[in-house]
């Protein structure tokens, strides 16, 4: 039902520790036959169709990686392809007319969050040097679980995500230990790109020391099988984390041109067009922070997504990549730039030409009307910005309330703003965001 700890357990009538035991004990948990009762009579009176249906796929889900682990076969299930990435885990979103829909935000409890935290940091620092030497899952398995984490974090679900992290990071490196050299490769190309979602999760709930782990993470698994996508993808996030500490932009800025120069033209792939695109946009970022122009940058990117538009090479053997890049992507960075350079009239000016619904994923939709707000706020132009942060919140709300950017700038106006319009929806923004006026 994508509720909170605290949500489903008033809708069920019992305390949240029984619901957070439920969740942290997972299959070793047994409700007694009250609880059991409570459970089936929520579900025959409240869940929707769409509820049932994703409870329905979690449940196969969930056995089929039982039985994986017990070495059982399997139940007949959709098939799994490594090299396509089409696997049976249903996490699509619709980009027509009516918009981005299928997927509601489970907030995670900030405790719980930061304990998933914990142990994916476990996970990251024992590499599959673990207690635990129980069956390992299928190479098959875990990329398709690899895959999931992808797709979720394209569409901001990071709680949702965050839970399946430590155990698929366990694996995975296990694989690089205990598996052929075939499968290590296999393991390690989808390391890399898991370590690359975990850091971008990380950083964006703000836990920034273990986004800059998950990142030298992604860079040892990318250097391990020689991989530019990963290398670049790697060099994407670390810029990223050290973008968003203080004194540390040139810093920022030097691991993404270097990174970039060191590839030079030996791009061939989607997989690494995509990968060097996006770190020529982040790169664009973090010379607009320090002042610079971002232009040089900001061709390169559009340069490499005009590129997909050609006959270019797909890597099968690889799950490295971030399709979110594309022209529209290029577009709304541009914006980002600008406002990041605070040029709010050229923000608007940008916006006025791309439409939201041409974006890739709902997250990316959301940040487009999160710029929207940021210019429009600057500009004193406060009620364009709060319907922009508004819209941007319905898309993507665990994303937009989690966001530095949007809470420096609520925290600006309810600083300023009338008190008719503290009062209403922008106070009750700012609560929903954790800012206090």
């Amino acid at each position: 039902m994508r509720k909170s700890i605290r949500e489903f357990a008033d809708m069920l009538g019992v305390e949240t520790t029984t619901v957070s035991n439920w969740r942290s004990g997972l299959s070793a948990v047994k409700p007694r036959s009250v609880a059991q009762e409570i459970l089936d009579t929520a579900y025959a009176r409240h869940a929707t169709q769409d509820d049932r249906a994703r409870f329905e796929q979690i449940i196969a889900e969930g056995e089929a990686a039982w039985r994986s682990r017990h070495s059982l076969p399997a139940h007949p299930a959709p098939a799994v392809d490594v090299r396509t990435g089409d696997t049976l885990t249903g996490f699509e979103f619709n980009t027509g007319r009516r918009g981005w829909s299928g997927l509601d935000t489970l907030l995670v409890d900030v405790d719980d969050f930061t304990a998933l935290a914990a142990e994916i940091e476990t996970a990251l620092w024992a590499a599959g040097n673990v207690d635990y030497t129980g069956p390992l899952r299928s190479i098959p398995a875990l990329i398709a679980a690899s895959r999931t984490v992808t797709r979720l974090n394209m569409v901001g679900e990071y709680s949702t995500l965050a839970v399946m992290l430590a155990p698929l990071i366990t694996d995975l490196y296990r694989h690089t230990r205990e598996s052929g050299e075939s499968e290590q490769r296999i393991a390690w190309d989808a390391l890399a790109q898991v370590s690359f979602d975990t850091s971008v999760v990380m950083r964006a709930r703000g836990h920034l020391t273990l986004a800059w782990v998950a990142a030298r993470a992604a860079e040892d698994a990318a250097r391990a099988i020689d991989s530019k996508s990963g290398c670049a993808a790697a060099a994407f996030v670390s810029s990223q984390v050290l973008l968003a500490r203080p004194i540390s932009t040139k810093a920022a800025l030097d691991r993404a041109e270097s990174t970039a120069a060191s590839a030079g033209s030996r791009i061939e792939t989607v997989n690494e067009v995509q990968a060097m695109g996006m770190l020529h946009l982040q790169a664009a970022l973090a010379t607009a922070a320090g002042g610079g122009s971002p232009h040089d940058h900001l061709d390169h990117a559009t340069e490499y997504a005009a590129r997909l538009d050609g006959p270019v090479t797909a890597d099968r053997s690889s799950i490295i990549g971030n399709p979110t890049f594309n022209s529209a992507n290029v577009a709304l960075w541009k914006m980002s730039v600008a406002m990041e350079g605070r040029e709010p009239e050229a923000v608007l000016a940008l916006a006025q030409k791309l439409k939201p619904q041409m974006l890739p994923t709902p997250g990316r939709a959301a940040q487009y009307f999160v710029e929207v707000g940021r210019a429009a706020a600057s500009r004193r132009d406060y009620g364009t910005s709060l319907n922009a942060l508004l819209r941007a919140e319905s898309i993507a709300p665990e994303q937009v309330r989690n966001s530095d950017a949007v809470q420096e700038t609520v925290g600006d106006m309810m600083s300023v703003a009338k008190r008719t319009l503290t009062t209403g929806d922008l106070g009750k923004l700012a609560q929903r965001i954790g800012v206090v006026a």
